[in-house]
């Protein structure tokens, strides 16, 4: 008898030495351990992943723009699931965090890397240590903002999973960033999205019970039409 053991490759940029950090994360040993740490070698930062009271994965990801951590909740269907899937910061929405088949992170991560070094470049910065925010950020609003973003981000890939987004070129494949107006939905082949006012986490809860999410072309003004 062959078992099909599940795992997933990841990695993530430490903040404070700026090195990518790989490990493996086995379904077997996420089981027995509950939860599972990869520390840079530098010993300045450590991604850790835990099971939540309803078995799912939450994982706090050292974030190379703010300094601090963002939290993630995961499920184990897709974290296992051995498709690309990445996590971004709330506020830059750059990758923070890279998960999936080997062959299919170190892709990703030099992709990344090529957006990085590009964006340096273009804001005449440096090194990486300068994208970090402002310090005249308002913590609170970070907080809100951060537990807005993991709660609808959790919500469009749980949706994405079991197929009920569609957008007029059926892709399949979504994603979503923060806008003056909310939280954007979008198809990144053809465009389709829609916006959800998301003005606090209360808010952003009632969206959850939201079953299905069909995306529209842009209308003319360039905002997304809404859809019920």
């Amino acid at each position: 008898m062959v078992l099909n053991v599940k795992q997933s490759f990841i990695a993530y940029r430490c903040p404070e030495c700026h090195n990518t950090v790989y490990g493996v994360v086995g379904e077997f040993a996420m089981n027995a351990n509950r939860m599972l740490k990869l520390k840079c070698p530098c010993g300045a930062s450590e991604l850790v992943i835990n099971y939540t009271s309803d078995d799912k994965l939450r994982l706090s990801v050292p974030c190379l723009f703010c300094g601090g951590s963002h939290n993630y909740v995961v499920s184990p269907r897709v974290f296992f699931s051995g498709e690309i899937f990445l996590l971004a910061c709330p506020y830059s929405n750059m990758d923070l965090c890279f998960i999936g088949t080997k062959d299919q992170v170190d892709e990703a991560v030099e992709h990344s890397n090529d957006e990085l070094n590009q964006l340096v470049s273009e804001l005449g910065m440096d090194s990486l240590s300068e994208l970090r925010s402002s310090p005249d950020v308002d913590p609170d609003e970070i907080l809100r903002d951060a537990q807005i973003y993991d709660i609808m981000r959790f919500w469009v890939k749980e949706l994405e999973a079991d197929g009920a987004i569609d957008c007029p070129c059926h892709s399949g494949d979504y994603d979503l960033n923060i806008s003056d107006d909310g939280i954007c939905i979008f198809c990144p082949i053809c465009g389709a999205e829609k916006v959800y006012p998301c003005e606090s986490v209360n808010a952003a809860l009632d969206v959850l019970a939201t079953d299905r999410v069909v995306l529209t072309p842009r209308d003319e003004d360039g905002n997304g039409q809404a859809n019920e």
